[in-house]
C-alpha cells in the first residue's frame, strides 16, 4: 500500500512542479488549446534558469531538437543526451539554429553525468546503460545485470509479437546510490516529498532511473524492474514523453514486466506472469467495484491522484492489461499504436480517450467491461 501511496503522491508532485515551472507556456498554452508549433527542428539554445523572476544557477547550452513551441515563445526541447527541457521565453538568452545533433556516445555521458555530480560517484558502462554508483560496486553491477536481463526480455516480447520498437537512441542513466539518506538529498531535488515513501523512479523530463542499496536486492526486484520499464518504454518509441500517455496503461504495462518470481534465485526471470500482489488488490476492489469503473480508469487519471483510490486504480489497471495481452493481443496493440502517435504535450478529452479505446478494441466500453469481468474472475 505504502508504495501505491506514493506513485500518486509522486505522480501529483511532478505534475505540480512541471506546471509550476511553465506557468503559461507550453503546457497551459496547450491546456487551453492555444496554437503551437509542432514541427521539429534542430537549435542551439543558450538559457539562464528563472525562479520567481530572479536567475538562477550559471548560464546552460543545449544543443537539440525543439520538438513544440508555444505561441509566447516558451520551448520543449529534447537534447542531445535525451532530456528534455521546459523552457520559459524569460528563460531563453539566445537560439540559433543547427545541424540535427548525434546523440552521445556512452563516454560522452559517462563524462558528463561525472562533471555533473562529481562528488562521490563512480560510473561504468554496460551494453544499454551508463550507471552511476557510490560506494558499493558489487550492489551496481547486480542491478546493471538486472537492467540488461530486462532489455533483453523486454525486446524479445515486443519482437514476438510484432511491434515494431527501436533501440534507445541514447545511454539509458541509471543512479544507484549508497544509502537512503544519499537517496533523499538527490531525489529530493527532482520529485520533492515524494522521494520519502519510494526506493525507486523513473524521471521523465532528465530521463534517467534513481534507486539506491536497499537490503538485499531480491527485496526490491520489482520496483527497479517497474521503473526501467517505463525508461525502455519511453526510449524505444512505445510511448512518447510528455505525451498524453494514460496513466492506466503506463502502469499496467510497468506491472505486466515486474511480476517477481520468488521460485527464481535472481527473483524475477520473465514478462507476464501473473502478479499476485496486484491481483490481489484486484480481488479486494471487485466486491466494492462500481459499474462505471472501467469509464473511469480509461477515462482520465484521477483515482491515480487520490491515496484513496489509487490502490485499486493500480490493481484494476493490471488486471486489464493482463486480460487484454491475453485475449485481445491485436486490439491491445492497435490501441498502443494510435497512443504512439500522439505528439509531446497534446492532449485528449474524456470523451476522446474513451472513444480511441472503443476504436482500437473494436466494440463497446460496456462489452469489454463484460469480457474483462469475466475472464478476470477465472484467474487465480
Amino acid at each position: 500500500m505504502s508504495r501505491i501511496l506514493a506513485d500518486a503522491q509522486k505522480t501529483s508532485s511532478m505534475r505540480q512542479r512541471y506546471r509550476r515551472r511553465l506557468r503559461g507556456t507550453v503546457v497551459l498554452l496547450v491546456w487551453l488549446a492555444f496554437s503551437c508549433i509542432s514541427s521539429v527542428s534542430a537549435e542551439t539554445v543558450v538559457l539562464r534558469r528563472m525562479v520567481d523572476d530572479e536567475p538562477v544557477g550559471p548560464k546552460r547550452t543545449v544543443n537539440g531538437e525543439v520538438l513544440v513551441e508555444a505561441k509566447d515563445g516558451g520551448i520543449l526541447m529534447r537534447g542531445d543526451d535525451g532530456r528534455i527541457w521546459l523552457i520559459q521565453p524569460d528563460e531563453i538568452l539566445k537560439r540559433e539554429s543547427s545541424s540535427v545533433p548525434s546523440p552521445v556516445t556512452a563516454d560522452e555521458m559517462t563524462r558528463r553525468m561525472l562533471d555533473e555530480f562529481p562528488a562521490g560517484f563512480e560510473a561504468f558502462e554496460t551494453a544499454h546503460y551508463v550507471l552511476l554508483y557510490q560506494r558499493n560496486d558489487a550492489y551496481a553491477r547486480d542491478v546493471a545485470s538486472l537492467f540488461e536481463s530486462l532489455h533483453r526480455a523486454f525486446f524479445a516480447y515486443w519482437k514476438n509479437q510484432r511491434v515494431d520498437i527501436e533501440e534507445p537512441k541514447y545511454p539509458l542513466v541509471a543512479f544507484v546510490l549508497a544509502d537512503r539518506s544519499a537517496f533523499l538529498k538527490h531525489a529530493g531535488a527532482e520529485i520533492g516529498e515524494t522521494a520519502a515513501n519510494v526506493i525507486g523512479y523513473y524521471h521523465l523530463e532528465s530521463n534517467r532511473m534513481t534507486t539506491f542499496r536497499v537490503g538485499n536486492l531480491e527485496r526490491n526486484i520489482a520496483t527497479i524492474i517497474h521503473e526501467a520499464t517505463h525508461q525502455l518504454a519511453y526510449n524505444c518509441g512505445l510511448q512518447t514523453r510528455f505525451a498524453d500517455n494514460p496513466m492506466w496503461l503506463s502502469e499496467g504495462l510497468a506491472m505486466f514486466f515486474e511480476s517477481p518470481d520468488l521460485s527464481n534465485p535472481r527473483g524475477w526471470r520473465g514478462v507476464g506472469r501473473v502478479n499476485r500482489v496486484n491481483l490481489n488488490r484486484w480481488k479486494r476492489y471487485l466486491p466494492s467495484r462500481p459499474g462505471d469503473s472501467l469509464a473511469t480508469l480509461v477515462a482520465d487519471d484521477a483515482r491515480f491522484q487520490s491515496s484513496a483510490t489509487a490502490e485499486a486504480a493500480y490493481g484494476e489497471s493490471w488486471a486489464l492489461t493482463y486480460f487484454l495481452i491475453r485475449t485481445m493481443k491485436r486490439e491491445y496493440i492497435d490501441y498502443l499504436e494510435r497512443l504512439r502517435q500522439t505528439q509531446p504535450l497534446q492532449q485528449y478529452t474524456q470523451r476522446e480517450r474513451i472513444e480511441m479505446f472503443e476504436t482500437a478494441m473494436k466494440m463497446p466500453l460496456a462489452k469489454v467491461d463484460e469480457k474483462f469481468l469475466a475472464y478476470m474472475r477465472r484467474v487465480r
